[in-house]
Order: C-alpha cells, then structure tokens, then sequence
C-alpha cells in the first residue's frame, strides 16, 4: 500500500493481525479492503459512499467491533 494511504491495523478474536485500507476500483467502486498480516487471506466489504474522502472518513470513525462485524460479512477478494 502506498505510504500516504490510510490504514488501519486490528485484531480479530483468533489474535489474528489484520490491517484494512480503502480501495478505489473501476466504476467508482469504494470498499474497505482487509489484508491479514500474515499475508494469508484477503477479503473485500463494499462501500456506499460517493468519494473517497467519505470511505476514509468511515474507516477512521470505525470501532475495533465495528471493524470485525465488518471483516466477517467481507467477501474474499482477489487482485485482478
């Protein structure tokens, strides 16, 4: 991830290490992307806002329990 982009790092129950960051793709397309530490997994929650501003804005109020009800309802996600 490019240094100037946010991120967030958190643990899940499993003491898991995960960091998650927005991703802009085609069409617009907002979602908060979670990459575990271990560089195992990678998976994708959709976003409905209308910039990215507004998506970092979401991520920096986000609770740690608010961020892992919104790890386990992510998709796996695949660079592509």
């Amino acid at each position: 991830m490019p240094e100037d982009e946010l991120v967030r790092t958190f643990e899940d129950a499993a003491g898991r290490r995960w960091d998650v960051a927005v991703s802009e793709e085609s069409y617009g397309m907002l979602r908060l992307l979670f990459a575990a530490r271990d560089g195992s997994e990678l998976r994708a929650h959709a976003l409905e806002v209308s910039s990215r501003g507004d998506a970092e804005r979401i991520l920096l109020a986000l609770g740690e329990t608010e961020l892992l009800a919104l790890l386990g309802a992510a998709l796996a996600w695949q660079p592509g």
